[in-house]
Order: structure tokens, then C-alpha cells, then sequence
């Protein structure tokens, strides 16, 4: 895994300006950056800090890359919903189609990364809201299934 550190910067538009209660959340939400799976992380932090919205997430993965985009210990907008991004660390993953299915790669790098920040509870952006993110593991099937391979147990 090739582990990148390129945190926001501070003030802009999809700056929270806060930390978590508690030190770092014990949950974890998956997205999909989707449809594209022609991105690149650089471009889509590019496109959270150009945006000027309320969107963004901590990590981002596509195959072998990680980045980090902000600090485990501050809130980023990302579930959709105040008890999500309360409470929640926001991984976007990168499909590998437009189907968004992950990539044998991301999904070790996700695991990988699930390791370094310790045990935690792992939930879809769309146990939050209902949106169809990650879409393809909307399919409780599928979800069970990565779980699986991540070494997560479904709840």
C-alpha cells in the first residue's frame, strides 16, 4: 500500500472546523466514488477543495493509494446526516467500474487500512441515509461478502 498524507487545508468551504467529542470515532463509513472509476485520489480532493460544498471524507483509496485528507481526530462531511459525520471516519473508494465494484487491490488497501486505525464498526454511507452508496454493495449480499473478506463481522 502506498499510504499518502495530503491533508486539507484548513478554513476552506469543506472544512468542518471541528473534532470529534471523543478523540477518534469508532465507526467507519464506505463510500464509492461514483460513477467514475477513471479518478484518481488527487482529483477528487481537487474537486472537494475547488467545489466549495460540504463533501468530503478522511481517506481515499483506489488500488494501492491511500490518501489522507484529514486529521482521524476532525469531522469531515461525508455520511450525509449529523450522527454519521459525528461519529464516523468517511473512506471514499474509487470503483473499479461503473457499477462500483472495488478492485481486488483497493479492497486490500481498505483492509490494510481498517488494520492501521484499529477495530472498529464498518457501515455503507447508505446505513445512514439510504443513498446508494457504495453502490454496488447496497446488495446486502455483496456487503456480507466484503465484510467478510475485510474481517468484519456483519451486525
Amino acid at each position: 500500500m502506498t499510504f499518502i498524507k495530503k491533508l486539507i487545508p484548513d478554513g476552506i468551504p469543506c472544512d468542518t472546523k471541528q473534532k470529534f467529542d471523543k478523540g477518534q470515532p469508532s465507526i467507519i463509513t464506505i463510500h464509492w466514488v461514483g460513477p467514475y472509476p477513471g479518478q484518481t485520489p488527487d482529483m477528487v480532493r481537487d474537486w472537494w477543495i475547488k467545489s466549495g460544498g460540504e463533501a468530503s471524507a478522511h481517506y481515499i483509496i483506489k488500488d494501492d493509494v491511500c490518501m489522507q485528507c484529514w486529521s482521524d481526530d476532525k469531522i469531515a462531511w461525508h455520511a450525509g446526516c449529523r450522527a454519521g459525520n459525528t461519529t464516523s471516519i468517511g473512506i471514499e473508494i474509487i470503483p473499479q467500474d461503473v457499477d462500483g465494484r472495488f478492485s481486488k487491490q483497493s479492497i486490500k488497501t481498505l483492509k490494510a487500512l481498517l488494520n492501521k486505525l484499529g477495530k472498529k464498526t464498518v457501515v455503507r454511507h447508505f446505513d445512514w441515509t439510504g443513498k446508494d452508496c457504495p453502490k454496488f454493495y447496497c446488495n446486502s449480499n455483496e456487503w456480507k461478502a466484503l465484510l467478510k473478506t475485510l474481517g468484519v463481522r456483519y451486525e
